[in-house]
């Protein structure tokens, strides 16, 4: 009886460790899902759109699209969401558009026909060279607004955090994205295992910019808690919005656009 307890606690043991062992080494793949093709903003109707390719140091290309703003104003610096492409937000830049604010989305290592792979760091660099190249179009930072969804908050929060901007925008944000591992997969030693943690609540607070935040009330990839966390860490002045009725994939659809261009005003 007893050597068969051993027996249990020890496939207990190899089965737990080998859970761990497979997520460790197949993380990215979970977290990111990235649409490789490479679409042209003319094909899904955004003619006043154009591709604007950026290279890092290494020389990797980055396709990134680029709508300018009107005489006068703000430009918004998007990062989007872990799945799909820049292409797949063409609603994002009719929305967004339409008051003549310029949005800049930023194509990732990895999606939509740009070079390298995903990782917290491959994006934070991106986001880096996407600012610079804003300010080499002769933009100074009064007219840049950083705009941040889902795993994209994380990416704008560290960027606000080391640069100056008009005001940052977070949709459906994640406190960190070991907090979001943790709420779906208590079991996990996700803290100990992840790799890119995106821990933004460690770095709103060096935000020194007007703050909006919007999250849906039935969010449930990224519950509301966690926004509010990162709400309550930041400086003042910031607002926070409850989205009745929306979930996370759905926000768009609940004037959010609207919202965020009055917020913008507003600056």
């Amino acid at each position: 009886m007893l050597d068969t307890a051993k027996v249990g606690v020890t496939l207990l043991l190899i089965a737990f460790v080998g859970i761990h062992a497979l997520f460790y080494l197949s993380q990215r793949q979970l977290m990111y899902f990235p649409s490789r093709d490479r679409v042209q903003p003319g094909e899904v109707g955004l003619m006043n759109v154009e591709e604007v390719v950026l290279r890092d140091q290494d020389g990797d290309t980055l396709l990134s699209w680029f709508g300018r703003a009107r005489a006068g104003r703000p430009t918004i610096l998007f990062f989007h969401g872990n799945g799909g492409a820049v292409n797949h937000r063409a609603h994002r830049f009719r929305g967004l558009m339409a008051d003549g604010f310029g949005l800049f989305m930023l194509g990732y290592p990895g999606y939509g026909g740009s070079d390298g792979r995903p990782s917290e760091h491959a994006f934070l660099e991106a986001a880096g060279l996407a600012y610079r190249y804003l300010l080499g179009e002769g933009l100074g930072p009064d007219d840049i607004v950083i705009y941040g969804e889902s795993i994209g908050s994380g990416v704008a929060v560290q960027l606000a955090a080391t640069v100056g901007a008009k005001g940052l925008v977070l949709e459906a944000p994640l406190s960190s994205a070991v907090d979001v591992a943790r709420e779906h997969y208590p079991w996990l030693l996700s803290g100990l295992l992840m790799k890119d943690t995106y821990r933004s609540v460690d770095y709103i607070d060096r935000v020194d910019m007007p703050v909006l935040v919007l999250h849906g009330e039935n969010d449930r990839i990224v519950p509301i808690e966690f926004g509010l966390r990162l709400y309550e860490e930041a400086r003042y002045p910031k607002t926070f919005v409850r989205i009745p009725g929306a979930g996370h994939n759905d926000l768009h659809l609940h004037q959010t656009d609207e919202i965020a261009g009055n917020f913008i005003e507003s600056l």
